[in-house]
């Protein structure tokens, strides 16, 4: 391997997809852990099954079963035996441990982050998409975001695991397998059917503005499901075609420049904003009770229990045909959401702003909504299906506006906001609530009006009838 040809960030990249990512029950082997015995994981597996099915298996049935995977020496989960119990309906998670587990581990902040991130890698089940499907938990530095992400980890046949990722690390400088090498370490043709899962997505929205714009025009053609070629001066044509996955990450806030660089190339991501936690006395003893490592474990064990389930039943990715049925409410509720996105993310210059197109943002809802369907035992929406839209929605926007869109739109309001409410509300300054409010307005949510105040009339916004929250959607809290 000739090092000169590769830069520090390629041969860093290189380094990492070559190391070995290790199944969580191969890990708690070595540490000599056992969060769940073999036995009682497939009693309860058993127990669900029997539930579901009409006609309920022996206990003859269950008892050789059980000791079947008793006396496997092999150390796998019983998930992963074909000696389990055939799944009979479509797995939901009302029937796992899932949420409860995470809302354990990592609060309520925590589940509604992971509802998003479920639903999104759920969407490779679906045979009708072909370019990516992407969600970035965006939050402070220290909120859980990356230890959420890690509960993915080990079920390596739906997920890739990355510390961080730059778009060489897709098509590398060298020699791919396309031009017929046997050693091939390019992480897209690993990717095909599977989650990408960044824990520090960080550098990918870092640098200046050319750095961040050519960065996501690549990333924009690999997300876009046609493959993706490098043309070298030693190498020459490498890449490859037609690889489908999908992305999840987590980042800090990002700067506006992000932003407005990535509404140059088109917008692809959505973004779920980890809720803002409150700190009541005696709160480190929850944080540090069980360590880091048990939170990971718990959540890897019921997690994975639920994903392979779910892709077991189906027959794993792009392996689902949608229903026809589209439900007039929940369009309509997807169209206001992708309504709203597109406004709150538009640019503004001289007062007036630019608009994307709502097709693609449209898109990407509807098929979160689907995702989120097919977590819970479905393949047609319903109007639950919508509120995690409605989430996403009001987190996929530059953060500084989230705080004014959502006091504008909330159901709850019923009077005009003023300068002294956005004051209260978002803890700013005088100058910038008014600021806040300039900007709602040149956005086109609200106009500009005038009420009374206790020193006369003030300056106020007034929400667009077209703007007001839907009674169908639940207006997430944050």
């Amino acid at each position: 391997m000739e090092f000169s040809n590769y830069s520090d960030d390629e041969l860093r990249e290189l380094y990492e997809s070559s190391r070995r990512e290790y199944s969580t029950a191969e890990v708690n082997r070595a540490r000599g852990l056992e969060l769940e015995s073999r036995e009682q994981k497939l009693a309860r597996r058993y127990e669900r099954a029997k539930k579901n099915s009409k006609g309920a298996t022996s206990a003859t049935t269950s008892a050789a079963t059980g000791s079947s995977e008793i006396n496997r020496s092999d150390g796998e989960s019983a998930r992963n035996s074909n000696d389990s119990p055939e799944l009979t309906t479509k797995p939901s998670l009302a029937d796992y441990d899932v949420r409860e587990v995470i809302r354990d581990e990592f609060d309520e902040e925590g589940w509604t982050v992971m509802k998003p991130l479920l639903a999104t890698h759920a969407t490779l089940l679906l045979d009708d998409i072909e370019s990516s499907r992407a969600m970035m938990v965006e939050g402070q530095s220290g909120v859980g975001k990356t230890m959420l992400l890690k509960t993915f980890g080990g079920l390596t046949e739906q997920f890739c695991r990355r510390s961080d990722i730059t778009p060489a690390s897709f098509v590398s400088a060298g020699p791919s397998k396309s031009t017929g090498n046997s050693t091939n370490t390019d992480l897209l043709p690993q990717l095909e059917g599977r989650t990408l899962a960044v824990r520090d997505a960080q550098t990918l929205f870092g640098g200046s503005e050319q750095t961040i714009q050519s960065r996501w025009g690549t990333m924009a053609r690999i997300m876009d499901g046609d493959g993706f070629y490098r043309h070298t001066a030693t190498h020459g044509k490498a890449g490859y075609d037609d690889i489908r996955f999908n992305f999840i990450g987590a980042t800090t806030p990002l700067s506006p420049r992000a932003w407005r660089m990535m509404g140059n190339v088109g917008q692809r991501l959505l973004f779920v904003e980890w809720p803002e936690e409150e700190y009541d006395d005696g709160w480190l003893a929850s944080v540090v009770d069980g360590g880091e490592r048990r939170p990971i474990e718990r959540g890897q064990d019921v997690v994975q229990e639920f994903l392979h389930d779910l892709w077991e039943f189906h027959g794993g990715s792009s392996s689902v045909t949608w229903d026809d049925e589209r439900p007039n409410e929940v369009m309509e509720l997807i169209e206001y959401l992708a309504k709203v996105v597109i406004y709150a993310r538009a640019s503004i210059t001289n007062r007036e702003s630019q608009r994307e197109a709502p097709k693609r943002i449209g898109q990407l809802l509807h098929d979160l909504a689907r995702g989120h369907a097919l977590i819970h035992g479905r393949t047609h929406l319903e109007l639950e299906d919508v509120e995690v839209c409605g989430r996403v929605a009001l987190s996929t926007m530059p953060s500084k506006r989230r705080g004014i869109v959502r006091a504008l739109l909330g159901p709850d309001r019923d009077a005009p906001l003023t300068a002294s409410d956005v004051e209260t509300i978002l803890d700013v300054s005088r100058p910038t609530a008014r600021d806040r409010i300039d900007d709602v307005v040149a956005l086109g949510f609200g106009e500009v009006v005038e009420t009374t105040g206790r020193g006369g009339t003030t300056k106020a916004v007034e929400v667009n009838s077209e703007f007001r929250w839907p009674d169908g959607v639940p207006f997430p809290e944050f």
